[in-house]
């Protein structure tokens, strides 16, 4: 009698967001009934049952930990899909006039939960820094090093920057935007060797995430806004009118010329930002041609 076997649903995961994940799972799983949960799902919830038992080596408990983290992700899926709560917006995000046209920026909505199957990048500013300054310790000048290091400070800090081309690279201004913080420490240890594994190139990913921000058209350019918090800095200088008001007036204009001048990780208008939750894709097997064998 023929055995008959399921096809296997295997994921790789490069980034979890294991605090957010939970939050959002403990919200929408209570009433989300065990019929409505995937195949997959029951599948790793089956192999995983045993992960309250005896306690393992610390490294071994670290691995089981990340796999019921992308386990969660999996079940946070199947209960946002029930709820009518996640939007899966690749096909829609493909077109570069959904993005001119404002359809994407209407049809979404801030802390809304979206999954896109896209070309993605994901970049560690730190590790580039610390790889100019090594260059530079060869050389009796370490200007260069010094320079890429605050600038890599100043507008990335330590964390990943995430970057969705749905429309391809090429027309780059049409991306979802995010920061990889990493509060979970799912990429503990792993950050410095994310460029030796995924390389320069964007690659196709699944990302799932919430809608952080969706800036608005700005027809004021940053030189301009720049120069208008300067000019209303002195005059309020100059008429000792300095107060908490004008100065948070100035701290806001001179964010948003930075941000239109690319200073700052906030996204510009068509991109929109979003704070990423988990990162993955599916994996296919690997098959050799018919014709490998045959003689040359």
């Amino acid at each position: 009698m023929p055995n008959h076997i399921g096809k296997a649903s295997v994921r790789e995961y490069l980034y979890v967001d294991t605090p957010r994940v939970r939050t959002l799972l403990a919200q929408l799983s209570f009433g989300l009934p065990e019929e409505r949960k995937s195949e997959r799902t029951r599948q790793w919830t089956a192999s995983l049952t045993g992960l309250d038992g005896p306690q393992h080596d610390e490294g071994s408990r670290e691995q089981e930990v990340r796999s019921l983290a992308d386990l969660h992700v999996a079940m946070l899926e199947d209960a946002a899909e029930y709820a009518k709560m996640l939007l899966d917006v690749s096909d829609f995000s493909k077109k570069p006039k959904n993005w001119n046209r404002g359809r994407i920026h209407k049809a979404l909505n801030p802390g809304s939960l979206i999954r896109i199957t896209a070309p993605t990048s994901i970049i560690y500013p730190a590790s580039f820094a610390a790889s100019a300054t090594a260059l530079d310790s060869l050389s009796d000048d370490d200007t260069f090093s010094q320079d890429v290091g605050k600038i890599v400070r100043a507008m990335y800090g330590e964390h990943l920057t995430l970057r969705i081309y749905p429309c391809g690279e090429d027309d780059w201004e049409y991306q979802y935007s995010g920061v990889v913080s990493d509060p979970g420490g799912y990429l503990s240890g792993e950050k410095s060797v994310l460029f030796s594994r995924l390389g320069a190139d964007p690659q196709m990913w699944t990302t799932v995430a919430t809608v952080s921000r969706i800036p608005d058209r700005d027809h004021t350019p940053p030189t301009v806004r720049l120069e208008q918090v300067m000019t209303t800095l002195q005059q309020a200088l100059e008429n000792e009118e300095m107060s908490r008001r004008v100065l948070e007036k100035m701290i806001q204009e001179s964010s948003r010329a930075m941000e239109g001048m690319g200073l700052s990780e906030a996204p510009t208008w068509p991109a929109v930002s979003v704070i990423p939750i988990a990162v993955y894709r599916e994996v296919s097997p690997s098959a050799l041609p018919p014709d490998l064998d045959s003689d040359d």
